[in-house]
């Protein structure tokens, strides 16, 4: 198995710059609903299949829950999948909503 990519919010930020970067939450439905990224896609067990079925699997995907480790496990199961370019986001949520409040959203 290859090595999960790991990354800072720093790191994430400067990838969101590209157009194609897919952003994706694991956190539950409430927190999602709370604040996410702008352009955050909510990924849970019923939105997974509709996901894998129409997400660009070369363009950088950014895996955000709540502290990043859950991420860990859902950019793995991703790389498995044949996404070339997933990352956890080191910190998850909880970091990056002190570092770019500006970024996010609620629903």
């Amino acid at each position: 198995m290859n090595t999960i990519s790991r990354i800072t919010s720093a790191e994430a930020k400067e990838l969101l710059d590209n157009p194609s970067c897919q952003i994706i939450d694991v956190r539950d439905l409430m927190s999602f609903n709370q604040y996410h990224l702008t352009g955050a896609a909510h990924i849970d067990n019923g939105s997974l299949g509709g996901f894998l079925a129409s997400a660009d699997k070369s363009a950088p995907t950014l895996v955000f829950c709540y502290h990043g480790n859950s991420s860990q496990q859902a950019t793995g199961f991703l790389m498995q999948e044949g996404f070339t370019s997933a990352h956890s986001v080191d910190g998850g949520m909880e970091v990056w909503r002190q570092l770019y409040p500006d970024t996010l959203q609620s629903v």
